[in-house]
Parts: structure tokens; sequence; C-alpha cells
């Protein structure tokens, strides 16, 4: 049964992370450097979005699915009504005071609200898929949501668009077409009613989800707040796709790990016998990935992404030293959720991304864009480091309890 979820998840991976990687490389050869630069800041900007929309619920219908809680066994039939509610006030919101805070990139802004919230709205069927262990099933609705948005990303690019507002309009219509057979087949109406319980439950979720987006994207947002050049940013963006498309490929043994250290929660050290054969995995994976960057990383920015971003492949040389802790941190991570070390898990991506922001607005003024490469590496080890400790005095409490 493992090994069937397994393989449903990797095909989805393998077809996203195909679809996305060419669509990515198709937006930046024919809109160029300057124009994939803004393209880049947009996904940045847009993955916060998401999490605003989101506010917690995808993984608090996931939770609750698989099991509820008993403070919120009597809300379980709302909370998908109550997620579609959440999400479509937050995008009104950010809509209105984009255009009014913003009206240079107005129509940019309102593209990656809608698209991004959009994506949100479907990730909730997605949840509820997940949480019913219903893995091939999910599995199918990634690749139709994804086929869906690159199919009308594809069409717009063809038909001359020129700008990165009409390749993410195109993307929301696509994303809003999937969504729509999303809720027929959920049956869900919006219910605009806020239930402080809720809320409460979903805190620690939303805390998280800012803290660990802040600390893998606000380099991109910093990057427009310095005003550096598209170009430099269009070929830091280029490099950091590559590594996101690493991530996107293991993010299925994720959800494996996940199920598996949850299931041993109550028993410490057979949790930390399963972690630490991951671990050591994970890192030479990542010095493996590491060794075949330093050989050959110009010849893949130019093979997949075009000559124009040539200079791209120091950046993503040394943006590959930060996979050498980012595979072991995506385990940590899955460990981590497991323990119920959602807080813990908050405060370290927050240090982490209070320590990128500073060390980024001290250094790119100085060293340039290479700066932000160097950062990432470091505050991925910090986080990895933060990361363990609290995994281990987690496993020792649990296991002074389960002695008394």
């Amino acid at each position: 049964m493992i090994l069937r979820f397994l393989g449903a998840q990797w095909i989805a991976v393998g077809f996203i992370g195909a679809v996305s990687f060419a669509i990515s490389v198709l937006v930046a050869r024919m809109l160029g450097p300057d124009q994939f630069g803004l393209y880049a800041i947009a996904l940045s900007v847009g993955a916060i979005v998401a999490i605003l929309a989101d506010g917690g619920f995808a993984k608090l219908l996931q939770r609750e699915r698989a099991r509820s809680s008993a403070t919120l066994t009597e809300l379980l039939p709302k909370l998908p009504g109550l997620a579609y509610g959440h999400a479509l006030l937050v995008i009104l919101t950010l809509s209105f005071f984009s255009v009014i805070l913003s009206p240079t990139y107005a129509l940019t802004s309102l593209a990656t609200i809608w698209f991004f919230g959009t994506v949100a709205l479907n990730q909730f069927g997605l949840a509820i898929l997940r949480g019913d262990g219903r893995l091939v099933r999910d599995a199918s609705w990634q690749i139709g949501n994804r086929s869906f948005t690159a199919v009308c990303a594809a069409l717009a690019l063809l038909l001359g668009a020129s700008h990165p507002w009409q390749v993410l309009m195109a993307q929301f219509i696509g994303a809003s077409a999937f969504g729509f057979l999303v809720v027929r087949y959920l049956r869900v109406s919006p219910l605009f009613n806020l239930s402080p319980k809720v809320y409460q439950a979903l805190l620690p979720f939303i805390w998280l989800d800012l803290a660990t987006t802040l600390h893998l994207r606000v380099d991109m947002v910093l990057f427009q707040f310095l005003d550096l050049p598209k170009i430099e940013v269009g070929q830091y963006g280029v490099a950091y796709r590559l590594i996101d498309a690493t991530l996107l490929l293991a993010s299925p043994v994720g959800l494996i790990l996940f199920r598996r250290f949850r299931q041993n929660v109550i028993l410490p050290s057979k949790i930390i016998k399963e972690i630490l054969p991951a671990l050591i995995v994970a890192t030479l994976i990542g010095m493996g990935l590491l060794f075949l960057l330093w050989l050959f990383s110009n010849e893949l920015v130019a093979l997949t992404y075009g000559p124009a971003y040539q200079g791209a492949g120091t950046l993503l040389l040394v943006l590959g030293g930060a996979l050498v802790f980012l595979l072991p941190n995506g385990v940590l991570n899955q460990a981590a959720l497991a323990l119920g070390l959602e807080r813990w898990f908050a405060i370290s991506a927050s240090i982490a991304a209070l320590i990128s922001i500073v060390g980024n607005l001290l250094l790119i003024p100085t060293y340039g864009i290479m700066a932000a490469a160097w950062m990432t590496v470091l505050t991925e080890a910090i986080l990895g480091a933060c990361l363990t400790a609290g995994i281990i005095l987690q496993s020792r409490q649990l296991k002074e309890i389960k002695e008394e």
C-alpha cells in the first residue's frame, strides 16, 4: 500500500515538476531576464499570499480528517466551508489594498493574488483527500490542477504574452476552472462566520507557514526593496527554480516519513532510530548533488534556460550548498510536526528568517546578489541545528514520561 501511494505521489510530483520546469523555462526564454526577474518576485510574493489565503486550514483539514480532535469534532463538517470563506475574504482584502498601495504594479499584484489565492482554495480539496488517506486520488488531482494552469500559461505565451501579469492571469483562469470541478465534487459552500475555537487551532500553523515562507522567500522580496538589477534577480530566480525542482521531487518521501514518525510518536527511541538513517541518506544525496553542480552548474543553466542566464551558474553552485542542509531539514521538519513541535518549528523558522533579513540587508549592498545565496546556506544550517535541538529535547521528555 505504501509503495502504491508513494508511486502515485512520485508520478504526480514528476509530472508537476517537469511541467513547472518547462513553464519556467518557457517564461524565462520568452520574457527575458528583465521581465523574468519581476515574475520571480511575483512568485515569491505569491507564496506569502497563498499562506494568508490558506490560513493554516489545509494542515488543519488534513489532521482533523485523519483523526479529529475532541475540541473540533462538532465543527468538523463545517471546516471546509470555513476554509473557503476565510480564503475568499483574504483574497478580496488583499486585492483592495494592492490596488491602493501599489497602483504602478496593480495588474501584476492582482494577477498574483488571484492566482495564488485560487491555488490555496484548491489545496483544501487536496488536504481533505490526504486526511482521508486517498493519496492516489490526491495525486490525480495534483496532475489535473497543474495541467489546467500549465495549458493556460502556455497558450498565453504562444499568443504573445510579454508581461508577467499576463502569464499569471492565464494561470489564474486555469486554476479557477479546476477549482470549479473541486467545489462541485466536494459540494462545499463558503461560510463567513469566524470561529474563535477554529482560529485558536490554526494560529500555530499560520505562524509556521509564514515563518517558513519568509525564511525561504524573503531574499526575492528584498531584491525589489533594494532595487537590484532585474537581470541579476532573473539569474537568481532561475538558479532557485532548479533547487526548488529538487525539493519537489523529495516531497512525497516527506508524506511517508510523517506517517511513520507519527505512528511511533509514543516510542521515542524508535522514532530516533528512524530519523537517523533518513538524515544520513538525505545528507549524502545533498552532498552528491552539490558535487554534480560543482562540475556542471554552468552547463545545466545553459541547457535549460539558455545563454541569456549564463551568470546563474555560479549562483546555482552556491545555492547547491544549501541542499546539504535543505534535504536533511526536510526530514527534521516532518519529525518536528509528528512530535507536535509546531511552535518550536515556527520559532526556529522565525529565527532563520530574521537572520536572513538582517544578513541580506547588511551584505547585499556591498557584495551583491551572491550574498543572498550564501545567506540561504547559512540560514538552512541554523534552522537544522534548531530543529535537531528541539527533537532531541522532545524525545527525552517523551522517554521520561513513558518511564514514569
